[in-house]
């Protein structure tokens, strides 16, 4: 009896799983549907074959792709129609790389089938490494005409507009006139890193990054490239905010307390957003690559232009808010830079439940039999501003041996006499799940903050201990 009703339960879930496979299988019929291939011609053929895209045939020929597109290997071509190539601007048609690279922008390598659904969107790479974007029955700008018509090596989609090659997001901001204090200082922000491709690798350290011979090549890079987004990538897609003259002034110079020299990079930095927002779905306010918000009014958008990659708008105004600019910032006690010495002592990188049932993470330091043994922390890019600090240090929970109180000390270093000052002395209490308040911080200067958790003069065990769950600095802005 338990086998039969084992048998008819598989059976069951057999049934179920054929059912569903079926489902899938409509709905992908319903979006991808390849109907009436003709495999006895290929794309050159049936590009020829055409009489409205005779003159795309002959951009193709012109250009060396009738090789590429009677090939065994299968490609997608989206061709205007002659109606559409009479709009063709003469600098493309003229230059014969330029009129090459725009042939390109319509060829994906692979076959593409069409969607059926007008909200399905795609970005399929091209032959010249950029991307196009479809959605539904659009390619880019343009619309494809009628279906698409399969051959033995790709498919053939009619467009109702050409597709020129679009800048991407980088060389538009390099070749525009629109905004040139800022295009001025993004292009120059430059520092030099090892040139990974020409050095020599001895060795790969335990996190396994690579250790490179002495003295290894450098080369030049663009720093928003690497701190920001690099904004030549054609297969990510970005907004970037390009802020005229003026606005650049003033917004830099409403900076210039806080970050010093700085200001100009702490007010770029934030100009870029991961994603393609077009003007009908631009919120009032966006995120920058790092978390800021950026306050949209589209009452200053100058112009806009689509890149390949995305979508600049040219600013008359982009209003920060200094406490956007100017945040609170935590250093989390679980991720020290170093410490005292190589000796670790018995460091527990904790993952632990507080009063309310959240889940926290902390260091503890216990047991290491160093008198004033310290935990250092660094921090970059630190505004000039007052700070409130807070401390969260909890002891004494489930399987914590430290239930006694201790201190503990925090020390910051000067960055003109490069000695560390004490900052704060903390008791720590078991079972305080609350913030203490430290002091207040203002910085000397802005730029990097190096701090040290410090342990009593003690080796004793119970008295030297360290614990940190994170400290909390909450600027104090006018």
């Amino acid at each position: 009896m338990l086998q039969m009703k084992k048998y008819i339960q598989n059976s069951l879930l057999m049934l179920m799983v054929i059912f569903g496979l079926s489902g899938c299988k409509n709905v992908m019929d319903e979006h991808v549907e390849v109907v009436n291939a003709d495999n006895t011609i290929d794309l050159v053929q049936k590009i020829a074959a055409q009489p409205n895209l005779s003159k795309f045939s002959e951009y193709v020929k012109s250009t060396g792709y009738d090789q590429l597109l009677s090939s065994s290997q299968n490609y997608t071509v989206w061709a205007p129609t002659n109606e559409a190539l009479a709009t063709l601007n003469a600098s493309i048609t003229g230059d014969a790389a330029k009129l090459k690279d725009f042939v390109a922008n319509h060829i994906a390598l692979t076959t593409i089938a069409a969607s059926k659904s007008p909200m399905d969107t795609a970005r399929v790479s091209l032959i010249n490494k950029k991307y196009a974007t479809i959605i539904g029955d659009k390619f880019e700008e343009a619309t494809i005409v009628g279906a698409g018509k399969f051959v033995k090596n790709g498919a053939l989609y009619i467009l109702d507009k050409p597709v020129p090659t679009k800048l991407n997001v980088w060389d538009y901001m390099l070749t525009s006139t629109d905004a040139p204090l800022q295009t001025n200082y993004i292009s120059n922000i430059s520092t030099m890193v090892i040139d990974s491709a020409n050095a020599t690798i001895i060795g790969y350290s335990s996190l396994g990054r690579p250790i490179f011979a002495p003295n290894p090549p450098m080369v030049s890079r663009n720093a928003y490239w690497s701190t920001v987004a690099d904004l030549r990538t054609e297969s990510q897609q970005f907004t970037f905010f390009m802020l005229q003259d003026p606005a650049f002034t003033s917004e830099a110079n409403r900076l210039t307390p806080y970050f010093s020299i700085n200001d100009k990079f702490s007010l770029v930095r934030d100009f870029t957003v991961r994603g393609l927002y077009t003007q009908d779905k631009l919120p009032d306010t966006l995120l920058s690559t790092r978390g800021v918000k950026i306050p949209i009014s589209k009452a200053s958008i100058v112009k806009s232009y689509r890149a390949s990659n995305g979508i600049v708008y040219v600013m008359s105004a982009l209003p920060f808010r200094i406490k956007d600019k100017v945040p609170v910032f935590k250093i989390e006690g679980e991720s020290p830079n170093s410490f005292r010495t190589d000796k670790t002592g018995n460091t527990l990188y904790r993952l632990k439940l507080d009063n309310n049932g959240l889940a926290y993470k902390d260091i503890e330091v216990y047991n290491h039999a160093f008198a004033e043994y310290y935990v250092e922390y660094f921090k970059t890019a630190v505004p000039l501003v007052k700070y409130k600090v807070y401390a969260r240090a909890i002891s004494g929970g489930i399987g914590d041996s430290q239930v006694a109180n201790f201190t503990q000390r925090y020390f910051i270093q000067n960055p003109t006499t490069l000695a560390y000052d004490l900052f704060a002395t903390q008791i720590v209490t078991p079972l305080n799940y609350n913030e203490v308040y430290l002091g207040d911080f203002t910085p000397q200067q802005f730029g990097s903050l190096s701090l040290r958790l410090t342990a009593a003069n003690s080796t004793a065990v119970n008295v030297n201990t360290l614990i940190l769950d994170y400290l909390r600095f909450e600027p104090i802005l006018p």
